[in-house]
């Protein structure tokens, strides 16, 4: 029997799980009539924060994954008469920032306990 170990993901295979997954955790938290825990939750993601993990997102968005669609939002500005402007560091270019005007984000849970993350709000 072989035990040939699986090839290792590269770091920017991990990052579109990461997206993948959060794609499928907004996705859950948006059907039907949730429980207050994942309506909690559904509001948290809906609202990123400064120092939150977000990605961009479009719901029915198909294509190629954009590796720096997933990091950690730096900014929020808002100025009367224009577009909310979003700063993000994407994760595999730290250091980097990058914006955008009218973003549409969410924000992923990055602790152990999301109930406490989303909590946090």
């Amino acid at each position: 029997m072989s035990t040939t170990p699986p090839n290792r993901p590269t770091t920017q295979q991990l990052v579109e799980h990461i997206a993948q997954v959060g794609r499928a955790l907004w996705a859950a938290t948006h059907l039907g009539s949730p429980a207050p825990v994942v309506a909690q939750l559904r509001d948290r993601m809906d609202h990123p924060q400064p120092g939150d993990l977000v990605m961009e997102f479009a719901p029915f968005t198909t294509g190629d994954f954009d590796p720096d669609s997933v990091g950690r939002l730096l900014a929020i500005e808002r100025r009367p008469g224009w577009p909310t402007r979003y700063v993000i560091e994407p994760l595999l270019q730290p250091g980097k920032q990058r914006d955008g005007m009218d973003l549409s984000l969410i924000a992923l849970p990055d602790q152990r306990s999301y109930a406490r993350w989303a909590d946090d709000a």
